[in-house]
């Protein structure tokens, strides 16, 4: 999970620099609170969950097994990889739950970073930290 977690720091800091290069490019930055909210909700490279906990939140999921106040960004998330994985096996029905979810994983491109602007807003600041 550490690695992943690692991934997901490093690519919520391409993309926020990404979006302050265009930004530059015509020559205005709005608040840094903006450019935090437009990284969050742009599309991820991935989900960066190990398959054995994006299994296990998946079956809670499916048995309804979620605690009533869990984080709202990470039931949207294993609800958007249940949804392609319905998908993927409405395509293919003979392929396990256990292969749409691997394919899922490794395919990448989540609809966005499933994560808050408080958080993101730590990840990029610790960034920067290490830049002085």
């Amino acid at each position: 999970m550490l690695e992943e977690s690692v991934l997901r720091c490093s690519d919520l800091r391409k993309c926020y620099d990404k979006i302050v290069k265009r930004y530059r490019r015509y020559g205005t930055i709005p608040s840094t609170t903006t450019l935090i909210n437009e990284t969050v909700v742009s599309r991820a490279p991935g989900y960066y969950l190990t398959y054995d906990y994006a299994r296990r939140l998946l079956s809670d999921f499916r048995h309804r097994r979620l605690r009533r106040k869990y984080n709202p960004l990470r039931r949207d998330m294993i609800r958007e990889i249940a949804r392609k994985i319905d998908r993927m096996k409405r395509r293919h029905p003979d392929m396990s739950e256990g292969e749409a979810l691997t394919m899922v994983l490794t395919s990448g491109s989540a609809s966005r970073f499933f994560i808050s602007p408080a958080s993101a807003r730590r990840i990029i600041n610790h960034k920067k930290h290490y830049k002085r």
